[in-house]
């Protein structure tokens, strides 16, 4: 392995994207930095980056040579430095290298399982929360309101703006939803057993 594949395994484009200033979605899409464009076109898989406008492609080095207009070894001394990944350039790959790349690797898996589930906890809430906005809605101004329909009313806007900020917000916005996100797997976990105990009940009178 050399060390520009080293460079490629241990950083994926949309963490040098990020990294370097473009604002990145949560479907990797960013506004492409080599034309002229309000919409974004340039999507970013993990070991490349195409737009979708002006035909621009290449991996990670690429991406870093062609944003700051250097060489690619230079492009790839750069994102060493920037990514503290404390290759020596200079020398052949070695084995603690090599355990450094399974390492960043895990990480990267980690937290994309984490963002995976959290967008579908967002996602799960949400829909409760419009399912419980119609559901359970009083049907005459005298009935007493349904505690899922208060906190439908209370909750929905505010779960719609965060389900938006995973998909627009950058990685930063994120991750400062991580105690928000937390919570409401909480909340759902309590509904859950809510509904079982509430079957449970069911059958116990249907015996």
């Amino acid at each position: 392995m050399t060390k520009f594949e080293t460079i490629k395994e241990l950083v994926n484009v949309p963490q040098a994207a990020e990294r370097y200033g473009l604002n990145v979605t949560h479907g990797n899409m960013c506004l492409c930095p080599f034309h002229g464009e309000k919409t974004p076109s340039m999507k970013l898989y993990e070991k490349n980056y195409h737009c979708f406008g002006c035909g621009a492609h290449g991996d990670v080095i690429a991406l870093a040579a062609n944003l700051f207009n250097i060489p690619m070894l230079e492009a790839a001394k750069r994102i060493n430095a920037d990514f503290s990944l404390g290759l020596d350039m200079e020398k052949p790959i070695s084995s603690r290298e090599i355990a450094l790349i399974q390492c960043k690797k895990q990480e990267a898996e980690d937290f994309a399982k984490r963002e995976s589930n959290a967008w579908l906890t967002l996602a799960e809430y949400f829909s409760e929360l419009c399912h419980w906005r119609t559901e359970f809605a009083p049907k005459s101004e005298t009935e007493e309101p349904d505690e899922r329909f208060l906190e439908s009313l209370q909750k929905r806007d505010y779960i719609e703006h965060l389900c938006n900020v995973f998909i627009i917000g950058t990685k930063e916005e994120r991750l400062a939803l991580r105690e928000e996100v937390e919570r409401i797997e909480q909340r759902m976990c309590e509904y859950r057993r809510s509904l079982i105990t509430r079957v449970e009940g069911q059958i116990r009178k249907a015996e």
